[in-house]
C-alpha cells in the first residue's frame, strides 16, 4: 500500500494565533491541507477577518504543506502517490498499482453485476491505507439502493484478516432514503472530511442519490464539487451507476460518453455478468474475470475454495 494520508495541524502555519485557529475549525477548516486550497475571499467572509489577511494565512498553509500552483509533470505524478489498492492483481497492474489520491472511480454495470460487491471491498481496502498518526481511516457510504449488507462486509473483513466489528465501525453509512434528504449535504461532508482521515467515499447510486440533494444538483455540478472537495483531503470517491455519465473538466457539462474515458472521471470499472457467480471487470482496456463467494470477489477459484471454508467457519 503506497502513500500516506496526511492531515497536517494549523498548529503547524505560521502566524495564525489561537483565536484564528477556533474560528477556522469552526467552519470546518480544521488542517493546513484544508486551508491551503481555501479560497481567501469565503474565508474573510466567514470567520471576519480582512481578505489580504485571510490571503496570507493561505499562503502560510501553502508553503507549510509544500503546496506548488505551477508542477511539472513529474512532481505532479510523485505528489500523486497511489493510495488505494482494489486488492486484485489483474485490476491493480492495469491501474499501476492502484487508485491515485483524489480520484474518482466510476462503477457501471447492469442490476446484479457487482458494483456493490465492488465497493464492499474498496471499503475494506480503504482501511489499510496508511495514514501520518497511524489512526484508521474512516469510509462514508451513501445507500439510496438500500443495498448496504453488514454481512458481506464483516466477511471480506474476516477474510483480510481484520476484526469485522471494527472494519464495519468505521464505516459511516448514511441511509440517503430514510433521512429523506442527501444528508449529511455537501457541507457536512466537507466538515466529515476535515474532521476525520477519510480515505474513501463511496456513492451508491449517484442517480439515486441526487434525487435526495438540497437542492438539487446537476450530476456535473455534484461530481465536480465533490472532486474539489478530495483534492484537498487526498479522499477517493467510487460512484455507482446502472448507465455511465460522461462529463467534461473544463465545460462542467454531461455529454454523450465516447470510447475514452471522460476528463472529470478518474477511472471507469465496467462490470458484466458471465454467470451466476462470475463477473467480468473491464478498465483501461484490461479486462478480468472475479468470482462470487463467501468473503467477496476472487481471482480464480483455487484461492475462493481455500477461503470459502475458513470465511463460512466466521461468526457473523
Amino acid at each position: 500500500m503506497g502513500g500516506i494520508l496526511k492531515r497536517t495541524s494549523l498548529d503547524k502555519v505560521p502566524d495564525i494565533s489561537d483565536d484564528v485557529q477556533s474560528m477556522l475549525e469552526g467552519v470546518g477548516i480544521t488542517t493546513a491541507e484544508l486551508l491551503a486550497h481555501s479560497n481567501s475571499g469565503e474565508i474573510s467572509s466567514a470567520i471576519g477577518i480582512p481578505k489580504d489577511k485571510a490571503l496570507a494565512y493561505i499562503r502560510h498553509a501553502r508553503q507549510t504543506i509544500g503546496f506548488k500552483s505551477i508542477m511539472t509533470g513529474f512532481e505532479k505524478e510523485k505528489e500523486r502517490i497511489s493510495l488505494l489498492e482494489t486488492g486484485f492483481d489483474c485490476i491493480d497492474k492495469a491501474l499501476d498499482g492502484g487508485v491515485k489520491s483524489g480520484s474518482i472511480i466510476e462503477l457501471q454495470g447492469q442490476q446484479w453485476a457487482g458494483k456493490t460487491l465492488m465497493c464492499a471491498h474498496l471499503a475494506i481496502q480503504a482501511q489499510m491505507v496508511k495514514t501520518d498518526n497511524d489512526s484508521v481511516p474512516k469510509v462514508i457510504w451513501y445507500d439510496s439502493d438500500r443495498s448496504f449488507r453488514k454481512k458481506r462486509i464483516k466477511e471480506i473483513a474476516y477474510r483480510y484478516r481484520m476484526d469485522p466489528e471494527i472494519a464495519l465501525r468505521d464505516i459511516i453509512l448514511v441511509d440517503v432514503k430514510k433521512k429523506g434528504f442527501m444528508e449529511p449535504s455537501l457541507e457536512t461532508m466537507r466538515k466529515t472530511l476535515a474532521k476525520h482521515h477519510v480515505s474513501l467515499v463511496i456513492i451508491e447510486s449517484l442517480s439515486g442519490s441526487l434525487r435526495y440533494l438540497k437542492p438539487r444538483s446537476t450530476h456535473s455540478h455534484y461530481i465536480a464539487s465533490i472532486s474539489q472537495l478530495i483534492q484537498t483531503t487526498g479522499a477517493v470517491v467510487a460512484f455507482t451507476n446502472r448507465t455511465q455519465i460522461g462529463f467534461s473538466r473544463s465545460m462542467l457539462r454531461e455529454h454523450k460518453r465516447s470510447g475514452s474515458l471522460p476528463m472529470m472521471i478518474d477511472y471507469g470499472f465496467n462490470f458484466h455478468p458471465n454467470g451466476e457467480n462470475e463477473r467480468s471487470v473491464e478498465t483501461l482496456g484490461t479486462k478480468c474475470n472475479l468470482y462470487i463467494g463467501p468473503g467477496g470477489f476472487f481471482e480464480d477459484y483455487t484461492s475462493r475454495n481455500l477461503e470459502k471454508r475458513r470465511v463460512q467457519r466466521g461468526v457473523f
